[in-house]
């Protein structure tokens, strides 16, 4: 076997041994069952004292909206206090469109499968830390609850996928529309991809322009002398717009047909010489380029609209009242879009 092979399949082997370790200390084991069971998302029984509001007449008690913020600030932990107040009501709004999502689920008679669930469980830790379970600790809220909340997503977007995303189709005549008539969109400038070398001082730039008097390989040179963060590389030669390249150093490269290199140019940053690789003129870029593009942006906006506006509906159809004690603690207000 190939040493990348090895390589990969080392890789491999850590990745999975990862994600068994996070899974054994979260609790967490899977199985293959050939039955493949339906696992229950259904909502958690809730004390009548602990219940912050109802919807379509489940509770959703104060711990629940507890957890979905102290889970928050383990993945967005720069929050600022003023900000606090508009935060919470987000994220009780989030909670009560899961919750009408959740049981638009169940009344289409979705579930999720043990395959999906551990799929669920897979793709979410696959960049937590090792040690989840500890920051889950940490922040007070348990396992039972980061679970709940995972498999719920995961029925949601089950869901949305069958209510949404398979009913949204983008023709190839929408998108040859969309490409004529925003033709303005796709034009590339003018643009030069060259190899850039930069040094501080005559002695080094004496022995730069020996070398290359020697016939050396303008990248080596990069290599052995350059003071650019990418001279390890051998000097960056990607494309660069050409209003974003300095004038100073666009004048020297107008003057150089591909692979010369350029005399000395001197500014504040020390002496810089350039070998062009090419000089891109503006063009514009031809519709078997963009087509991908422009199908996956117009699709990700059919699908935001659908959405949205299939989310009122079912929010027009539900009665979601919030305990008027509880609207102080998480910030919701009694009047507006959440009272029905």
């Amino acid at each position: 076997m190939k040493r990348c092979g090895l390589v990969e399949l080392k890789a491999k082997f850590q990745k999975k041994h990862k994600i068994l370790f996070v899974l054994a200390g979260l609790g967490l084991f899977i199985y293959s069952c050939s039955s493949d069971p339906q696992i229950d998302v259904s909502p958690l029984p809730v004390p009548a004292s602990k219940v912050a509001v109802l919807v379509n007449g489940e509770p959703i008690s104060l711990e629940e909206f507890d957890n979905e913020f102290r889970l928050m600030t383990i993945y967005y932990s720069a929050v600022s206090e003023k900000d606090m107040p508009a935060i919470k009501l987000r994220l009780f709004e989030q909670l009560i469109n899961r919750r009408i999502l959740v049981q638009e689920a169940r009344r289409q008679g979705l579930t999720l499968t043990q395959k999906e669930m551990d799929e669920a469980f897979s793709d979410a830790l696959k960049d937590l830390p090792d040690d989840f379970s500890v920051i889950l600790k940490g922040q007070g809220v348990s396992v039972d609850a980061w679970k709940h909340k995972l498999l719920q997503e995961k029925l949601v977007q089950k869901l949305v996928q069958k209510e949404v995303n398979d009913k949204v189709r983008i023709s190839d005549d929408l998108v040859n529309e969309y490409y004529w008539s925003h033709l303005g969109d796709f034009w590339l400038p003018e643009a030069v991809s060259a190899r850039h070398l930069v040094v501080r001082g005559k002695e080094k730039l004496t022995q730069v322009l020996a070398a290359v008097q020697k016939g050396q390989e303008f990248s080596k040179i990069i290599e052995t002398f350059s003071q650019t963060p990418d001279a390890s590389q051998g000097g960056d030669e990607h494309f660069m717009d050409g209003d974003r390249w300095p004038p100073l150093y666009l004048n020297a490269l107008s003057k150089l047909k591909p692979g010369e290199i350029s005399k000395p140019v001197k500014d504040d940053f020390g002496y810089h010489l350039f070998q062009l690789i090419k000089w891109r003129p503006r063009r514009m870029r031809a519709l078997a380029e963009v087509r991908e593009q422009i199908h996956d942006e117009l699709l990700k906006k059919a699908q935001d609209e659908r959405f949205n506006q299939w989310m009122i509906l079912l929010k027009q159809k539900s009665k979601i009242e919030v305990k008027e004690e509880m609207a102080p603690v998480v910030g919701a207000a009694l009047e507006g879009p959440l009272e029905k």
